[in-house]
């Protein structure tokens, strides 16, 4: 096995940040023979710990004299260490595949700004006698900073003014934030209701769609209607004016018709006065009927009576057959009541000629009234 005396310092110069970020991991391997690893974060902050792996795989036989570690902060003030640990203090031999892993706990220190300073420093030799005696001393002047101490009192002031402003302007935000949370509550509230509303106009929408293309439809036979109307109203306007015309005529007609029918008028009540006289005269012939009826019943009874003193003649004249005597009387009575027969017979026969052709008078109705004057 070769021995090797090797001597590892390792010094990590960790820039510190103000945040924690994601991990770091870093290697070297010195002529394939070891490999030394470091994990750590990539970012710690200020005034905290960290964790930090140091790990050395040994890739060949080698001898380790010292193995050391160091870990050092540095600000703008100066640098600070914060880990020297000594791994392998004494030689010590190591085969391939050895691992040697170490963990620690950094913890990083608090963050101290100094202001600059103005200093004077004065040197004297001076004696007294032979021997001179020098002499060094060092003031302290002023400190250096970009805002003196009375622009940070005026500015604090003004921070604390602002910062009540900020308060209330705060308080009024607030204020502000819940009175626009409440409405926008509400307006998410009309917003779900105006949603609504939109879906059903939305449907709406599309039944009107559809009542519009039926009504266009609609439209278009009606129009085609129309126009059919139209030629039927201009057909139906020469109609009127023809009729306007033949009315004209019939007005003259009407006028005619109206003097016609006055003079009818006149005449009616010349023939009404005529058959109230015709009246009176079919009132007296009527009593004579009557009369006349009454005469015609009493001949009627005689002739039967005479129908009877004939049949009794007929059966004497059967018995007196022989009798010429007889015969002629029977000759004188057969023609006593032939004659009274004709007679009878003569008067029922005036009688029924009389009924058959006497006239039913009836009132005549009176006269119709006028037709209304057409104005023309």
């Amino acid at each position: 096995m070769k021995r090797t005396r090797a001597a590892l310092v390792l010094a990590a110069l960790l820039l510190i940040p103000s945040t924690v970020g994601a991990d770091g991991y870093s290697s070297i391997v010195d002529n394939g023979r070891i490999k030394i690893s470091l994990s750590y974060p990539a970012e710690v902050k200020i005034g905290s710990c960290f964790p930090l792996v140091l790990q050395t795989t040994f890739l060949g036989s080698v001898s380790v004299q010292r193995l050391r570690l160091t870990v050092v902060y540095v600000s703008e003030a100066g640098s600070t260490t914060l880990l020297n640990d000594v791994i392998i203090s004494s030689l010590t031999s190591f085969s391939p595949g050895n691992v040697v892993s170490k963990t620690y706990s950094v913890c990083v220190p608090s963050a101290v700004r100094r202001d600059p300073l103005v200093s004077a420093v004065v040197f004297v030799n001076y004696s007294r006698g032979m021997v001179f005696e020098p002499l060094t001393h060092e003031w302290m002047l002023a400190v250096v900073r970009d805002r003196t101490y009375p622009e940070l009192l005026n500015e604090l002031a003004n921070a604390e003014r602002s910062l009540s402003s900020l308060r209330r302007a705060v308080e009024e935000l607030q204020s502000q934030v819940s009175s626009l949370r409440s409405r926008l509550e509400d307006l998410l509230r009309e917003n779900v209701r105006l949603s609504t509303s939109l879906e059903e106009a939305r449907r709406e929408y599309g039944r009107l769609e559809d009542r519009y293309e039926a009504l266009s439809i609609d439209y278009k036979a009606l129009n085609e209607r129309y126009v059919n109307v139209l030629g039927d109203l201009r057909a139906l306007q020469t109609l009127y004016e023809s009729l306007l015309k033949e009315n004209t005529g019939l007005n003259e007609n009407y006028r005619s018709l109206l003097s016609d029918y006055r003079n009818l008028t006149r005449e009616f009540t010349a023939l009404q006065a005529s058959f109230t006289q015709l009246q009176v005269l079919y009132n007296s012939l009527s009593d004579r009927h009557d009369g006349a009826r009454q005469q015609i019943g009493y001949l009627q009874s005689e002739l039967e009576a005479a129908r009877a003193s004939l049949r009794d003649i007929q059966l004497q004249y059967a018995v007196l057959t022989g009798e010429n005597s007889l015969h002629r009387n029977l000759a004188y009575a057969q023609a006593f009541v032939l004659v009274v027969v004709a007679t009878g017979m003569a008067s029922v026969f005036v009688s029924r000629r009389i009924r058959k052709n006497r006239p039913h008078f009836q009132a005549l109705p009176p006269p119709p009234p006028p037709p209304p004057e057409k104005t023309p």
